[in-house]
């Protein structure tokens, strides 16, 4: 499926879930078993509102795991836990993991990773450093979405913003756009050490 920014603009272009959030696909695990690949004590998951999150201050430990077709996706208010390579390692594990990092006052970043791999990891504000074990792998589909790996300005680039490039990039790679009811919940939750 083809999706636009039209399709992720309430997560890029909106300040709904505000300036620093996490979101990360894996595919093929559970909502439970992504969150104790990520860290969490299994006594700690539980079914947990979007708004318990953010009015009881549970963030940026508590992580909210939902399902979209054969994604678990990750959201994560105030953290960045699946940016790391450890935790991409993990949850990539035997599977496919891909994170966008929305952090306006720091560094935005974008990961893919494959069986424990950490394949390519860059800024989408700065999309020409990429580093991992084929930086250039998603060089095409970066292109698509105006994340120019190559830093050459094109004009007509579909994403309006970065962090709309990397939303974009990660719907294009997974299938999977999350929509704005399935980030309310309820949906399983646990405490990342």
């Amino acid at each position: 499926m083809a999706f636009t920014c039209a399709d992720v603009a309430w997560l890029a272009e909106d300040d709904e879930l505000g300036d620093l959030w996490c979101l990360t696909f894996v595919r093929g695990v559970s909502e439970v078993e992504a969150l104790v690949r990520l860290g969490a004590d299994q006594e700690s998951i539980r079914p947990l509102t979007y708004d318990e999150l953010t009015d009881d201050g549970l963030f940026p430990e508590t992580v909210l795991a939902g399902r979209v077709g054969d994604w678990t996706v990750l959201f994560e208010e105030s953290g960045w836990t699946c940016t790391e390579a450890d935790k991409a390692h993990a949850l990539s594990a035997g599977t496919v993991a891909v994170v966008v990092l929305r952090h306006d006052y720091a560094s935005d970043a974008f990961v893919y990773a494959v069986d424990g791999e950490l394949v390519t990891y860059f800024n989408p504000k700065i999309p020409e450093w990429r580093h991992g074990s084929d930086p250039d792998r998603l060089n095409d589909l970066m292109r698509e979405v105006g994340l120019d790996p190559d830093d050459v300005p094109r004009s007509g680039a579909e994403a309006p913003s970065p962090v709309s490039g990397a939303l974009l990039l990660a719907a294009r790679l997974t299938g999977v756009v999350l929509p704005p009811a399935t980030i309310r919940g309820p949906l399983m939750s646990g405490v990342i050490g």
